[in-house]
C-alpha cells in the first residue's frame, strides 16, 4: 500500500536531519504499525468494508473505528434485519432494538469505515515527530545527587493512536 503521507508533508510540519530515504522508511514503519494495529484505512473506493467479529451479549457493540454504515450483521449466525438494530457511526456504536434487547453470544459485523485518511496523516506526523525527537532522558540532575526522568515512549504511541479508534491499542 502507498503511503499516505509523502516526505514533503511530514518534511513541512517536522524537523528532522534524517535522509529522505530513512525519513520513508520511518513514515512506513509506522503506517504499518497503525494499520496492524487498527487496519487498514479507507480508500476513495466506497466498496471498502470491514468485517469485525465482536462479543455482543449486551445492548451495544462497539466498532473499532467510526463507521458510515452498516452492510450486515450476522448475530450467532443468524442475519440480522436492520430494523433490529440502530446505528452510531460516529461514536462506532450499534444499539439493539427494540430498547432492552440484547445482542446475541457473537456478532460479525460488516461496516463501511468512515474516511480517517486525514486523522491517520496527522497521526503519523506526531509518531515521526516522536521519534526524530526521542531521547533517552526528558530531564537530568547533577544537584547534589545525580538523578533522570525517562520518558514513556509506549504510553506517547498508544496516545496518538487512541485518537484514530475506539479500542485499546
Amino acid at each position: 500500500m502507498t503511503s499516505l503521507l509523502t516526505i514533503d508533508e511530514c518534511q513541512a510540519l517536522v524537523t528532522t536531519r534524517l535522509s529522505d530515504a530513512n525519513l520513508q522508511a520511518l513514515i512506513d514503519r509506522i503506517e504499518k504499525i497503525i494499520e496492524n494495529r487498527i487496519g487498514a484505512y479507507q480508500v476513495d473506493d466506497d466498496s471498502v468494508t470491514i468485517t469485525e467479529t465482536v462479543e455482543g451479549k449486551g445492548e451495544h457493540i462497539f466498532m473499532k473505528v467510526p463507521f458510515s454504515t452498516i452492510v450486515s450483521i450476522t448475530e450467532d449466525d443468524s442475519v440480522m434485519d436492520a430494523d433490529d438494530y440502530r446505528e452510531w457511526g460516529k461514536s462506532g456504536m450499534v444499539e439493539r432494538l427494540p430498547e432492552g434487547e440484547t445482542f446475541g453470544d457473537v456478532c460479525v459485523v460488516v461496516y463501511k469505515p468512515v474516511d480517517q485518511r486525514e486523522e491517520r496523516k496527522q497521526a503519523t506526523i506526531e509518531l515521526v515527530r516522536l521519534h526524530a525527537e526521542r531521547t533517552a532522558m526528558v530531564s537530568e540532575s547533577v544537584a547534589g545527587e545525580y538523578s533522570f526522568n525517562a520518558p514513556d515512549w509506549d504510553k506517547a504511541i498508544k496516545r496518538e493512536l487512541k485518537n484514530l479508534c475506539f479500542v485499546e491499542v
